[in-house]
């Protein structure tokens, strides 16, 4: 019985240690280093010289099975619409979700999590869904998320499991 025990037990934290843990990086002044980790992300994460003028920006990098960056730029109430709706119409955004034999590639396009409405990036050099981009919005809090995605080994994401899911297994956000 014991020999069993110790066995389970290797099995379990093998296990946790292979798929269940991932590694965060949130050093801002390496936002460049973290883009340059991450497959084609140079081509959707903004330059932060190039962004309207804001108040801070928080970088969250996250490597688990595969990588994600979310770059959370926050503006002042004063500048915050303006910024939101430059940067909205600089994106062309998917209008349906993306399907391939029965499987959804893209389940939703636009949905909640937390304070932000998300919605998914339409790029012809994005890989659905192993490596795409989302441009977040929080009203509430002035805030606006860049976020991108890649695992090269990703073949779905739907069929039972939502966007929102989705993001709080691959992505960092700080608690609202």
């Amino acid at each position: 019985m014991t020999r069993k025990v110790i066995l389970i037990s290797v099995f379990f934290f093998l296990y946790i240690s292979l798929f269940g843990c991932g590694s965060v990086y949130t050093d801002t002044s390496s936002y460049q280093v973290y883009i340059d980790k991450i497959p084609k992300s140079n081509t959707f994460m903004p330059d932060l010289a190039t962004l309207p003028q804001y108040q801070s920006i928080n970088v969250y990098y996250y490597e688990r099975l595969g990588q994600s960056i979310n770059l959370i730029v926050t503006y002042s109430s004063e500048s915050y619409q303006s910024a939101r709706d430059t940067l909205l119409s600089s994106y062309v955004f998917l209008k349906e979700p993306l399907t391939e034999l029965d499987f959804y590639l893209i389940p939703e396009v636009e949905f909640q999590y937390q304070s932000f409405t998300i919605k998914v990036v339409n790029d012809d050099d994005f890989e659905y869904p192993e490596q795409f981009g989302m441009l977040g919005y929080s009203d509430s809090n002035f805030q606006l998320s860049f976020m991108f995605f890649y695992d090269d080994s990703l073949n779905e994401l739907g069929n039972g499991y939502s966007m929102q899911e989705f993001l709080e297994k691959e992505f960092i956000f700080p608690q609202d």
